[in-house]
């Protein structure tokens, strides 16, 4: 293939896309005492119930939970994913209230224009996490550029080997001491050859291996030849299936600026290494303690974030075909223990971790995306005024929807192995409106909005064989048939008009045939349900209080209210419109109920991450098929991103998409801590460590 020859790139895939948020919130009421009426019922109020059908498209699970047991047997069944069906405390088969609830809660939130953060309510519908990344061999050359320049990474070439150093990265050793964690820095010594001072040095498997070096666990295996280091493919082919991440204290001699290891050495260092990678080829040397520099201070806020994010990396590598090894090199040392230890300090800034090629925060968290509108809204909205916060009772009651039948037609145990959200996967999490794929480190960037899952055309056996290679993360579980119908009420008091209208609304769907997904196995194509309302029942309140009649709710219509909520929102929109769809986020909602190929919205394969570019606008995956190719991921200019002006993408939206104007097409919040205010780490890998970690956000990957 010749220079001038490029490869195409893909946009990704997923089985999940995104609503946008609006740039604008509906404020339903300011005056909270307006809703401090739950003491009595209002005859110009509406109470009453609405009775609904849900039927089963494709097979249905809805997980009756962990049970508690003190049985190890129990135990390990859990721990493989075995899950009944969830019953009720009589033993009825049922889909929870607080599962429709949810539901309509969602449907609701766009439908009205809703706040995700609320901080006078605690209401934090989006969790804000900062997201780590080891991007150096990262395909995306912003987010690359990035990581180079935080640690300072500069090729080199010795002794016909080719390596890299890390002008930014030091080392030294960490302790405990009450509770926080003191870092001391290693001395420095002069390379005559790198031209700098350093307080490590790599030293090739190689060079081990001629000094016969004892007590470490090497890379590749024993009958592995000089030149074969060299040689990627035969490096594969001899990896040392035993080895585990190490430390070892060691003896050292410094000659000409270079440290050499002798056993019988003047200095005391240490050599460790972290885990293997294909390819990885150095250990690496700290030298000794330097007595008379400054200790660095690692705060207790600084250490629980580098736990959480070791927490969550573990979590992440278990959906690998490799177990993650070596935990405990990675843990914080105990009280009375000496690690080795590398980090980036620059004023109050501080980076650290157990290899040079440290994991970096992000320059921005998940809230930075969102629209300040939402950051700084204190009213009540539509869902706040119906479901309730903390401290004002919701004025719904979702009952639980009963299965029709006492002893309904369960499916064989489907196998699968079912993976979490990882917003860390930028390319597909946040939107991508400039000629480079833009990130959490870009200005401006902006998430995609609320989540939800396509509807398949089918259940994706071929995904769930696919992505289940680890038989001890498989989930196994039974599930209602198709055709199996639920029978559900939801109880409402002291609505107005567009209230219940918005309750109608949101329950059956908006404007569409009523699809939607449910359950467990979304991305597979389980939980395609339909539903249907049955009935509206309005209480007639003076007749239930003032006669001995049994008839007083009275069955009524439903379109009145939905067009009562209607009304209300194309008088209360930010702008003017003549009908709900042309409102952007009523088109997208009605395009999220599309059905979709599983081969057009199916998981990619770990190895497809680091390859493919951003995931599609909602309006593209409904409209392409097969393969399509970006333009995001080439050469950049400017800093990092080349992206200096705010773009309006929705204003875009709107624009190209008149025509479609009558047709149809994230939790509990993280603390904001740094080393004094950062926010929940979550970590994320590159396809560089894909055999260390399934990173799926992300990562490239999931």
């Amino acid at each position: 293939m010749g220079n001038n020859d490029k490869v195409a790139v893909y946009k990704s895939k997923a089985p999940y896309n995104f609503i946008g948020l609006e740039d604008f919130i509906l404020d339903r009421c300011s005056d909270i005492e307006k809703f401090s009426m739950h003491d009595r019922y209002y005859e110009n109020l509406k109470s009453g119930n609405i009775q609904y059908e849900i039927e089963v498209i494709t097979p249905l699970h809805i997980s009756a939970g962990k049970k508690e047991s003190n049985n190890e047997k129990d135990d390990e069944e859990e721990n493989t994913g075995k899950n009944e069906l969830f019953k009720n405390p009589i033993g009825q088969y049922v889909i929870p209230g607080n599962t429709i609830r949810g539901l309509t809660r969602y449907n609701a939130s766009i439908f009205s224009f809703a706040s995700v953060i609320n901080k006078p309510k605690e209401k934090n519908d989006i969790e804000n996490r900062r997201f780590y990344y080891r991007t150096f061999a990262s395909k995306d050359i912003n987010i690359k550029k990035w990581y180079s320049d935080t640690v300072g990474i500069k090729p080199r070439l010795r002794e016909g080997f080719r390596y890299s150093i890390l002008e930014r990265v030091q080392a030294g050793y960490i302790r405990k001491r009450g509770e926080e964690y003191v870092i001391i820095p290693a001395v420095k010594i002069g390379n005559k050859d790198e031209n700098r001072m350093q307080s490590y040095t790599s030293i090739h498997e190689w060079e081990l291996r001629k000094l016969n070096v004892e007590g470490i666990y090497y890379l590749y295996k024993d009958n592995i030849k000089k030149e074969d280091y060299k040689d990627g493919s035969k490096l594969s082919k001899s990896e040392n299936k035993d080895y585990r991440p190490y430390s070892k204290e060691i003896r050292y001699n410094v000659d000409n600026g270079k440290a050499k290891i002798d056993i019988n050495g003047k200095f005391k260092g240490m050599l460790a290494n972290s885990n293997y990678i294909n390819g990885k080829r150095h250990h690496y040397l700290i030298f000794e303690e330097d007595k008379n520099s400054t200790e660095i201070i690692v705060s207790k806020n600084l250490a629980e974030l580098y736990t959480e994010d070791l927490e969550y990396t573990h979590k992440c590598n278990a959906a690998s075909k490799e177990i993650y090894e070596g935990k405990e090199y990675y843990a914080l040392p105990e009280e009375g223990e000496v690690k080795p230890v590398f980090f980036v300090k620059e004023g109050d800034k501080l980076i650290f971790g157990f290899t040079p090629y440290l994991r970096i925060p992000a320059e921005g968290d998940i809230y930075g995306g969102i629209p300040e509108v939402h950051k700084n809204y204190t009213g009540t909205d539509f869902v706040d005024a119906m479901f309730g916060w903390k401290n004002f009772r919701t004025k719904l009651s979702f009952l639980d929807a009963v299965c029709e039948n006492s002893s309904p037609e369960i499916t064989k145990e489907y196998e699968m192995m079912l993976a979490e959200p990882k917003p860390s996967w930028y390319k597909g999490y946040l939107k991508q409106r400039k000629d480079t794929l833009e990130s959490y480190c870009t200005e401006a960037y902006e998430i995609r909005g609320r989540k939800f899952y396509w509807m398949k055309e089918s259940l994706d056996i071929q995904g769930m064989e696919e992505q289940g290679n680890n038989k001890k993360l498989i989930t196994k579980m039974k599930c209602y048939a198709e055709n199996t119908k639920f029978l559900g009420k939801v109880k409402f008091e002291n609505l107005t008009d567009e209230e219940l209208g918005l309750l109608i609304y949101s329950l059956k769907q908006g404007d569409t045939e009523g699809y939607f997904n449910l359950g467990k196995g979304k991305p597979y194509g389980f939980g395609k349900c339909r539903i249907r309302i049955l009935g509206l029942f309005v209480e007639d309140i003076k007749e239930k209080y003032t006669s001995f009649a049994a008839d007083y709710p009275r069955q009524e219509k439903t379109d009145s209210y939905v067009e009562a909520f209607k009304k209300y929102i194309i008088e209360h929109y930010r702008k003017k419109v003549n009908s709900v769809n042309e409102i952007i986020s009523y088109r997208e909602f009605e395009l999220s109920k599309k059905v979709l190929k599983n081969s057009e919205c199916r998981y990619m394969k770990v190895s497809e991450f680091a390859q493919r570019a951003e995931l599609p606008t909602l309006e593209d995956a409904v409209q392409e098929s097969g393969d399509v190719v970006s333009t995001k991921m080439k050469g950049t200019k400017g800093k990092y991103d080349n992206h200096n002006a705010k773009h309006d993408e929705r204003k875009n939206y709107e624009k190209s998409n008149k025509q479609h104007n009558n047709k149809g097409y994230f939790n509990k919040q993280g603390k904001n801590r740094d080393n004094s205010n950062s926010t929940k780490s979550e970590n994320l890998n590159t396809e560089a460590f894909s055999k260390l970690k399934d990173f799926k956000f992300d990562n490239d990957s999931k």
